[in-house]
């Protein structure tokens, strides 16, 4: 059976000191730890959010900048394509307008030498026709 004298105070009393010991020397201390860590933490998460949407940030910036380079590029591209291409029709037309104007040249020299030869042989036909006729009627 349990005896109630002054022994059950003093233990009392001394679990109250210990309680009060141990929860100024241990638990809060602890629980302080505890808080300190789980706002650390916390802050942490929230840095790593941070950076998070920081680089997500970076990384569209940066896709956009690939695309309006690949685009920019595209465009120098084509305009580079099509000026050469008008660079070529240019000589191509120019090689074309020397090519006729040869060509003309050079059937004005045929008609000439055609209407010399032509000259020539109605002279030469003449001169046989009067041969013929001399030897004819002579």
């Amino acid at each position: 059976m349990i005896n109630i004298n002054y022994t059950l105070f003093m233990q009392m009393a001394l679990f109250l000191i210990i309680l009060f010991l141990l929860n100024v020397i241990l638990y809060k201390p602890l629980l302080k730890a505890i808080r300190e860590r789980e706002d650390k933490i916390e802050g942490l998460k929230k840095e790593a959010e941070r950076l998070k949407s920081e680089a997500s940030k970076y990384e569209n910036e940066y896709k956009t900048k690939i695309i309006s380079t690949e685009e920019e590029a595209k465009k120098k591209y084509n305009s580079a394509i099509l000026a050469a291409m008008k660079e070529r029709d240019e000589k191509i037309f120019e090689q074309k307008k020397q090519a006729a104007a040869e060509i003309g040249a050079f059937e004005d020299e045929i008609k000439k030498q055609i209407d010399i030869e032509i000259n020539a042989s109605k002279d030469f036909a003449i001169e046989i026709a009067n041969r013929i006729y001399r030897q004819l009627f002579g």
